[in-house]
């Protein structure tokens, strides 16, 4: 708990805002109390499969003594009855269902000791009888003693955490304002088919963005490591670090971009603040709501508000559904269960992003790169989310068509007040859309700022780089390249201290300070603007260094580049 309050107040000095937390969603419950609940459910299928057979036996069969063995069940049906009320406070971490699923774990095996060696201390009697009552022993000790087991390792859910972080509490419990998805209106003719102009983006003001409005989605020291595992017995013997401690904060109705080199961490970020893939460690604080490894029944209710529009068109439509299925699955998920319903508001998604409504019967194949791209947004918009992660949602169309989705994109958000996460590595394109930027290297932010003040005025070496290789459209106007040395470290084993310290040629134009290989840069403010860079020497940097970096390269080096 302390070392969280340390990552907020620490973000808080570095020019964040302080989110405000309106309450804690349920975890997702630790491997040894999965293992336990699927214990306790396979108790209670087994029993009342052996219920059911008996009262069979006894009804059509009469076999004879099944109808006593029936009745002497009688405490397993409580153990049934028990261990299903216990599964049920699992997840508020309730202090009684710890109690109560160890109570029937240590009953249940205690029971079938007592079953086993009762039955082999009697002599003679119905062999067939004796038969299934040991049978019946070995069942409850072969699930009393891993259920026990599992609930021992699993006791810090409920005393630590719990006394740690509070009760839990549910999503119902604490959304303001909640829209049920039946009360969903969408109007298709909020937005034209293909919108060929758009109006520039306003950019929220920097007393709007950190007085008077709160971040719709806050982000601090968020982690996402992979294992690496080998060897025969598949041990891990490694890790890739794709997100290894990020902040920032996105206000609603902006766009924030993330950019970077492939491979930097981008779409892992967006991925694991939707709690697609759970976080490895660090805080996201949606509309007031705390997200960390959230249980999926809570996630639920806030994924009609938090939506993601997946970068390949081809990949993420199933070749199998029709349209009508492909954006309908999530609106049968979120309780719309009327078919007729259901394809009304399909046909209006198609709508809004500028496709027939007949198409509702076609499949993916049918369609051109662009239009599944549309129907990929049609499937993020279809339950009215007030946040969209775009993946780079144009990276695989063709250029012409890359200007249409990006305008559908804008529109929609100026008509529906939408707010963007949009993940790209096309500086062009994102000059073009964003309000704000970060850009990300090996799994950090290295710079972020406003998209006027990062392009005009940038001051960490790795941005500066990167927009020097943006190509000019004019044929006639050639500049030079400032070039990166090397190839990107491994995200199994970034640098020390800087991680762009091996390329970085204000590095190497210093003399190669010690401090940048020993000590990691903090994102810090540079300015009353809210620029912010991760760089020891961030004010070294100005126009007239980089362009006598870049004219002191080799001819060789440009060429390459080139």
């Amino acid at each position: 708990m302390e070392a969280r309050e340390a990552r907020m107040d620490s973000a808080f000095d570095h020019g964040l805002a302080v989110p405000q937390v309106r309450g804690k969603l349920r975890r997702r419950l630790v491997p040894g109390l999965l293992r336990a609940r699927a214990i306790l459910y396979g108790i209670l299928a087994i029993i009342l499969v052996i219920a059911f057979t008996l009262a069979v036996s006894v009804v059509f069969l009469r076999i004879k003594g099944a109808g006593d063995l029936l009745i002497t069940l009688w405490p397993a049906y409580a153990f049934v009855l028990a261990g299903y009320l216990a599964t049920r406070g699992f997840k508020d971490r309730k202090l009684w269902a710890f109690g109560l699923a160890m109570t029937v774990g240590v009953l249940l095996a205690g029971l079938g000791v007592a079953l086993v060696l009762g039955v082999m201390g009697v002599s003679g009697g119905d062999g067939n009888k004796a038969f299934a009552v040991v049978l019946l022993g070995l069942i409850f000790v072969g699930f009393g003693l891993p259920l026990t087991w599992s609930l021992t390792g699993s006791r810090r859910w409920f005393t630590e955490l719990r006394g740690a972080e509070g009760p839990a509490i549910r999503t119902a419990d604490v959304l303001e304002q909640e829209v049920t998805v039946a009360d969903l209106v969408i109007h298709p003719g909020a937005v034209p088919a293909v919108a060929m102009t758009v109006a520039p983006t306003v950019a929220m003001t920097e007393g709007e963005r950190h007085g008077n409005v709160d971040p719709l989605v806050s982000v601090r020291g968020l982690k996402k490591h992979f294992p690496i595992v080998g060897g025969l017995l598949r041990r891990q013997i490694g890790t890739i670090y794709a997100v290894d401690g990020v902040d920032f904060d996105i206000y609603p109705g902006e766009v924030f971009s993330l950019v970077g080199e492939s491979g930097c961490g981008k779409t892992t970020l967006g991925r694991t603040l939707l709690q697609l893939t759970p976080p490895t460690d660090g805080r996201v604080v949606f509309n007031g709501l705390e997200l960390e490894d959230v249980d999926p029944d809570d996630m639920r209710p806030l994924r009609r508000k938090m939506q993601i529009i997946f970068q390949d068109p081809f990949g993420s439509l199933n070749p199998r559904m029709p349209v009508s299925d492909i954006i309908g699955e999530g609106l049968f998920a979120q309780g719309i269960t009327n078919r007729a319903e259901r394809d009304k508001r399909v046909e209006d998604s198609l709508e809004i992003v500028g496709l027939r409504r007949d198409y509702t019967r076609r499949f993916p194949h049918e369609f051109s790169g662009g239009q599944r791209q549309r129907i990929g947004v049609a499937r993020a918009l279809a339950l009215n989310p007030d946040f969209v992660v775009c993946d780079e949602p144009v990276s695989a169309l063709d250029v012409s068509i890359q200007s249409q989705v990006l305008n559908l994109l804008l529109d929609l958000k100026r008509d529906l007040n939408l707010t963007y996460l949009f993940i790209s590595h096309n500086l062009s394109v994102v000059e073009y859309f964003s309000d704000r930027i970060g850009v990300m290297y090996l799994g950090k932010i290295a710079e972020e700022g406003t998209v006027e003040e990062l392009y005009r005025n940038p001051r960490h070496p790795y941005t500066v780089a990167l927009l020097s290789a943006i190509p000019d459209p004019d044929p006639r106007k050639r500049r030079k390249r400032l070039v990166l040395k090397g190839d990107v470290p491994s995200p199994a084993a970034p640098p020390s201290g800087c991680r762009f310290h091996t390329r970085c040629w204000l590095r190497e134009r210093l003399g190669n300070p010690e401090q940048c290989s020993t000590v990691e840069p903090v994102l810090r403010v540079l300015d009353d603007t809210g620029h912010r860079a991760a760089c020891h020497f961030a004010e070294e940097i100005n126009e007239a260094v980089v362009q006598e970096t870049a004219a002191t390269q080799s001819v060789l080096e440009t060429a390459v580049a080139g």
